[in-house]
């Protein structure tokens, strides 16, 4: 593992975007890179994952992180432990400061659904945004196909009147009546 706890670490120095760079990265993930967060994500493995971004500055000493991410994953099913394939593709944004925002800063999106990062050591970590992201986007819950449904015992007959009597809060009314 890399800086952070993170198995993919691509540095981007703010100062050469300070400078009007954009600094463009291509992530085609290794074997090794695969592996390792396949292990960080704690999934049996990780097929493929591509990224393409782009890193550039903003005014007011702002850096935007953006570009696409495709993984390939392989997660265990939560019921039958096989193997699901999943996808996870789409759009990745990120906003960097270098300094904590003012609580009455107008340049910040009230309707963004995240804060901007916090810049650490002058070096933006695209690497650890990727891994971040897939964790986020990737099924919080895979299924395989043929993985039986579970039944709902919770309520046997559907209704309020067929609590089972072994159900912990029938026991607890029959102790609240006997004191009465």
């Amino acid at each position: 593992m890399t800086d952070g706890g993170f198995p993919l670490h691509e540095p981007v120095p703010v100062s050469d975007l300070l400078r009007g760079d954009v600094v463009t990265i291509a992530i085609d993930a290794d074997a090794e890179q695969r592996r390792e967060l396949a292990e960080f994500l704690e999934i049996p493995d990780v097929k493929s994952l591509v990224a393409r971004l782009k890193v550039r500055a903003e005014p007011g000493r702002r850096f935007v992180l953006e570009g696409t991410i495709a993984a390939d994953l392989v997660q265990s099913c939560v019921v039958t432990l096989e193997p699901v394939e999943a996808r996870v593709e789409g759009p990745i944004r990120r906003v960097y400061v270098d300094s904590p925002p003012r609580e009455e800063d107008t340049d910040l999106d009230p309707f963004d659904d995240d804060a901007p990062d916090l810049i650490d050591g002058g070096v933006i970590d695209a690497g650890a945004a990727i891994c971040e992201y897939i964790a986020l986007e990737m099924p919080p819950y895979p299924r395989a196909k043929d993985a039986p449904e579970i039944e709902n015992t919770a309520r046997i007959g559907g209704g309020e009147g067929d609590v089972p009597a072994n159900n912990p809060f029938a026991v607890l009314a029959q102790l609240r009546d006997l004191k009465k």
